[in-house]
């Protein structure tokens, strides 16, 4: 497993080198969390001088990437080791190994062709498919994904779904999102893009769609990418409300990293589970060289 661990990556910076983009090394830990949805960042107490001080491992190399990006505007890739509280199961660990990737000048649809010519050249798939959420979500839920809450409620219940009371917007969404998931394991790989604006993250969004796609190998989520909005005062919006919702702080040179960033296209690959496909594994379990 080891050996096939090593070929694996270097197969996989081999790819990018040759594609022009230059490996970079970035910090773990950090002085403000990362502002993820539905994710929890792991903070840690450290001491520098004698003082204690409140830290953050990463949940992604994002922050930390963008702001070389800024400054160096180069295409720029990582593999980088990242942390997730409280997830553990046969796809998910709370340690685990990101590729995230920046390609300048690009939109969404390139990484979409990008990331085809990877999985093809590790893993020989000829046959991808592409639809948007939209598309998806009626295909094969049968379920309309309208902007209003009270009517994707309705929607919900009229398909059979249990839906809390207290259960919002993105809750809904992302319960069916997951039963989704399930449907794809007998497809072809597939792309899912043109998300609702709702779960735009930091995607640059047109017409009240969000740039960005999902990508699935056998049921399995493996990349997730968009076009990048790059004006501060979006991103800066978009944070604060997060960073509001779940009492954390922001971080303001990120923010400020944007009055520089060139326009660009990111993705994060989960190489892990990238890796236990590789491997003709099923579960993480199977492709772990260390048992927690």
């Amino acid at each position: 497993m080891i050996e096939l661990w090593n070929e694996f990556v270097e197969k996989v910076r081999d790819f990018f080198r040759r594609r022009g983009y230059l490996e970079v090394s970035t910090p773990v830990l950090l002085e403000f969390p990362n502002l993820d949805p539905n994710i929890e960042p792991v903070r840690v107490e450290v001491k520098v001088r004698g003082e204690t001080r409140t830290m953050w491992l990463q949940t992604s190399p994002e922050y930390t990437m963008k702001k070389v990006l800024s400054r160096y505007r180069k295409h720029i890739f990582q593999i980088a080791k990242c942390f997730r509280n409280n997830e553990y199961s046969k796809l998910h660990r709370i340690e685990f190994h990101m590729l995230e990737w920046y390609r300048v000048g690009a939109d969404y649809r390139y990484l979409i062709e990008e990331i085809k010519e990877l999985v093809h050249s590790l893993l020989g798939f000829e046959e991808f498919q592409v639809m948007t959420v939209e598309e998806a979500f009626e295909r094969f839920l049968s379920l309309p994904v309208p902007e209003d809450e009270l009517e994707l409620r309705s929607n919900m219940e009229a398909c059979g779904y249990e839906v809390g009371e207290e259960d919002d917007w993105e809750t809904m969404f992302h319960r069916a999102y997951v039963e989704l998931g399930q449907k794809l394991k007998t497809e072809p790989p597939t792309f899912l893009t043109d998300f609702p604006e709702r779960v735009s993250a930091l995607a640059k969004v047109r017409n009240r769609t969000a740039e960005r796609f999902e990508f699935f190998i056998k049921g399995v989520e493996i990349a997730n990418g968009w076009t990048e909005e790059t004006d501060p005062q979006e991103v800066r919006r978009r944070l604060e409300r997060e960073a509001r919702e779940r009492n954390l702080p922001l971080d303001e040179e990120f923010v400020e990293a944007h009055t520089g960033m060139p326009e660009c296209a990111g993705c994060s690959i989960g190489l892990d589970r990238l890796f236990m496909i590789y491997a003709g594994a099923e579960s993480l379990d199977d492709v772990e060289l260390f048992r927690k």
